[in-house]
């Protein structure tokens, strides 16, 4: 199955996502983490990109970057593979550290922008780590908070877009975070295309002609057709995950689907929850002891990417 296309340009903005293999941890510290962030500022300014926002979850890492004049995979292959060979050395362990590639999405600076940078202050909130995004530390949300940060942070670059003014930038970006509202828009809601595009269509195919792309239509991953794609995988249709039927297979089935489009696609549980016309609580906590039994259990793994290579979702 082909891999998602680099989309890779100067100048333009990117969504990268870095998951610790089997989705475990890839900090056990603050020293950990503060080499990290150490790292990002160090390759960051080698491979001349701009850094708008960044927050180091327990087992993966967001970054929201402005590429340079050279390639986003060589700054994280530099950063990945430098940071696992440090970590490993300090932790007395070997192997892999992430899960193979990172996830890069090419996203719409002029529509998506302010909708990205509170996705990624998020995330501790709804990770179930803190109440409030302002009491994490880890994430570059106190920065945007205060109109200063550290110096490879581009905060000037990121207030910019966020608002004519610096002053009415930070009013911005404070209520945003506090209210969130139809303004910010819901990131996790925008299409993806050809697994590396966040925009409208005439964004993404403006990308998407500038790279080689295998013969075949340009396919948009809505939750409708995961569910369909993976529920042909089982010889069910999408009206049957739909219906009230509480069959074993039907209950697999939806909780696969909903991991594979969240993991693959970054589709939210809830997306898949309204499709099947099931609580999303519900099907949240299927899909996390899925992903536990998984990270336990070798052969439950492999069955889950063989239904996602025949569903033909990306990697």
């Amino acid at each position: 199955m082909a891999r998602p296309p680099r989309l890779q340009a100067p100048g333009t903005l990117h969504h990268l996502i870095a998951r610790g293999n089997e989705r475990r941890e890839v900090f056990r510290d603050d020293v950990d983490r503060e080499d990290y962030l150490d790292r990002i500022a160090r390759y960051g300014q080698r491979f001349g990109l701009k850094v708008f926002a960044y927050c180091l979850m327990p087992n993966h890492v967001h970054l929201a970057v402005q590429q340079g004049s050279r390639e986003l995979s060589a700054f994280m292959h530099v950063l990945q593979s430098s940071y696992t060979l440090r970590f490993n050395q300090r932790h007395a362990r070997v192997g892999h550290l992430f899960q193979g590639r990172y996830k890069s999405f090419l996203v719409d600076s002029e529509r998506y922008f302010v909708a990205l940078i509170r996705y990624i202050h998020n995330n501790p909130v709804k990770g179930g780590l803190v109440s409030e995004t302002e009491v994490y530390r880890w994430s570059s949300d106190r920065f945007f908070r205060r109109g200063t940060g550290p110096p490879w942070l581009d905060l000037d670059g990121a207030l910019a877009l966020l608002g004519p003014s610096r002053s009415i930038a930070l009013r911005r970006y404070r209520t945003l975070m506090k209210d969130g509202g139809a303004e910010a828009g819901d990131y996790e809601a925008v299409t993806v295309y050809e697994a590396s595009v966040k925009g409208d269509e005439e964004f993404a195919l403006r990308a998407l002609r500038q790279v080689p792309l295998p013969r075949r239509r340009s396919r948009v991953w809505t939750p409708e057709n995961v569910g369909r794609s993976v529920a042909a995988c089982y010889g069910l249709t999408l009206e049957d995950l739909a219906g009230p039927a509480r069959r074993q297979a039907l209950s697999e089935c939806r909780i696969v689907a909903a991991y594979l489009a969240r993991a693959r696609l970054g589709i939210p549980v809830a997306a898949m929850a309204r499709l099947f016309r099931r609580e999303e609580t519900g099907l949240a906590h299927g899909v996390r002891s899925l992903e536990e039994r998984m990270s336990r259990d070798p052969d439950l793994k492999k069955r889950v990417d063989r239904i996602a290579n025949n569903a033909r979702l990306p990697a």
